[in-house]
């Protein structure tokens, strides 16, 4: 253990790691041993290794800090990019073929994602504006690579449900700073956002339309074996055009069996029975394609498997997934799409950002991605290892140097042309239902992440407008320009602060399931 003593002095820890924490007072320390002692002391779960090595991410080294706050140094007012108290970082530069990246998890649990600043030297700190950058930013060709940390120690309620149980991180109490290194390979270097993506979600988040049983419903595809397992077929295809269907899309980092995979066994088996086992997912990409090119590869594949005849569905859309659904039910109006085969009925929409969320701006966008990353930490949802690997690809990307070009979350800001396409007067479908969340967070570390202070009561990105962590409540059911909105309140279900229900956790609730049965055929 290296001492801190609140200073403005570099502090070795070894191995060339340098620490630099105004205002602290304490300890810290580099851990050492092997991978299973350093995860044993960081009290980290299988989910988060498994999802690093499928992600080819490599836990390089985890700085440990136990300290108090006490008075800054007037002279060491570091800043990160949002402009709170930091603490600095320094670690080895690994050259130009590897990349790394810093998840830092706070006292309480709320875990931020650090890419390196072109901070160059301590001494030099009050000469050098520590400037909002773009996270992309970074320094090459320089000994070392530094890292602006969020420094604020939030208050840690050890007793509570939701400290004890973290899904990534168990460590409470201390800060643990774990880095993370990934190849730069040749073929991506320079490459824009949607060519990284787009490669990735090709060999872990493929198209498909799979079949999506009380018995399956929950197993993945990540694999071409597991794909073809599930994969519907000609034979169940031709089958959905006997009745009404049901449908169920995911939305973004995820995929059909992570997003829906906390929808209780019972329901399920209720809804296969009352569609009369017409029941299929669609498996799309999130993150590189936009819902227009979704729903051009959703209508290639129902080709595909049904080369004649048309389909009636109901569907179950979830975030991101619900703008694909209005897309698939619009789209020849709003995109000149050919939807001629589908017809929609009823659509469900859970969290669905049908005004768009200001997650998806690109100046927010790392904050969506430590909102979705701590959520996981502190409220598990069924699909955790899905998610987070989806986020983890999406924080390659940006240490990439790329980060403004996926569509895929472009189409979720409010301002771009793809909501303001979908959302145009005109058209009028009355069959939209609407579940939306209310979500204030009862966790230290998520009230520090999302208001900058364990006790202010106002979301430093969505102001005082009620939402669930990521989309707000009213933006999924209220007036967005299009004649279907705002939808009637006794189509409508909210989910009130007390429920405690987040964006990633909504179709296990008691009353969701309930909506659902009496809205569904």
């Amino acid at each position: 253990m290296e001492p801190l003593s609140g200073g403005t002095e570099r502090v070795s820890l070894g191995s060339n790691v340098t620490l630099m924490a105004p205002g602290l007072r304490g300890n810290a320390r580099l851990l050492s041993g092997t991978g299973g002692d350093v995860r044993a002391a960081e009290e980290s779960s299988d989910v988060l290794d498994t999802a690093l090595q499928r992600a080819e991410m490599k836990g390089l080294r985890t700085i440990e800090i136990r300290a108090a706050q006490v008075p800054t140094p007037p002279a060491a007012d570091l800043r990160d990019s949002r402009g709170d108290d930091a603490l600095l970082l320094e670690v080895p530069d690994l050259g130009e073929d590897a990349e790394q990246v810093v998840l830092s998890v706070d006292e309480a649990g709320a875990m931020t994602w650090h890419f390196a600043t072109d901070v160059h030297s301590v001494d030099d700190v009050n000469k050098v504006p520590v400037r909002s950058h773009s996270p992309a930013s970074t320094v090459r060709g320089v000994e070392k690579r530094r890292f602006l940390i969020h420094k604020r120690i939030p208050p840690v309620d050890e007793s509570s449900e939701a400290g004890t149980h973290r899904a990534l991180f168990g460590a409470l109490g201390r800060k643990l700073l774990k880095v993370l290194v990934f190849p730069v390979s040749d073929a991506l270097i320079n490459k824009p956002a949607r060519v990284i993506a787009e490669r990735w979600e090709s060999d872990n988040r493929t198209y498909g339309l799979r079949r999506f049983t009380p018995a399956d419903y929950r197993l993945p595809t990540g694999t071409p074996a597991e794909r073809d397992a599930l994969a519907l077929t000609g034979d169940e295809a031709a089958m959905l055009t006997n009745g009404r269907a049901l449908l169920f899309v995911h939305g973004t980092f995820s995929t059909a069996h992570g997003a829906f995979h906390d929808i209780p066994p019972e329901l399920m088996q209720e809804l296969h029975q009352r569609y009369g086992g017409r029941v299929f997912a669609f498996n799309h990409y999130s993150l590189s394609h936009d819902p227009i090119e979704n729903v051009r590869r959703f209508n290639a594949m129902l080709q595909d498997v049904l080369p004649s005849g048309s389909l009636d569905v109901d569907i179950i859309a979830h975030s991101r997934g619900g703008l694909v659904a209005r897309t698939l039910a619009d789209g020849a109006d709003a995109f000149g799409l050919d939807t001629s085969r589908v017809r929609v009925h009823r659509a469900v929409f859970a969290g669905v950002p049908n005004q768009g969320t200001r997650l998806a701006q690109p100046d927010h966008m790392i904050d969506m991605i430590d909102r979705l990353t701590t959520g996981l930490n502190v409220v598990p949802a069924g699909g955790v290892a899905d998610i987070l690997e989806g986020l983890l690809i999406a924080v390659k990307i940006i240490g990439h140097g790329a980060l403004k070009a996926l569509a895929g979350l472009r189409s979720m800001d409010p301002n771009g042309d793809f909501l303001k396409a979908l959302n145009a007067p005109g058209r009028r479908n009355d069959g939209f239902l609407a579940i939306a969340a209310n979500y204030q967070p009862q966790d230290a570390g998520l009230k520090s992440l999302v208001s900058g202070t364990a006790n202010a009561l106002v979301d430093r990105i969505f102001e005082h407008d009620a939402n669930d962590l990521v989309v707000p409540e009213r933006g999924v059911y209220d007036t967005n320009g299009c004649d279907s909105f705002p939808i009637a309140e006794e189509r409508r279900l909210r989910l009130p602060a007390a429920a405690g229900i987040m964006h990633t956790s909504m179709f296990n609730h008691p009353e969701v399931v309930s909506h659902l049965r009496n809205w569904l055929v």
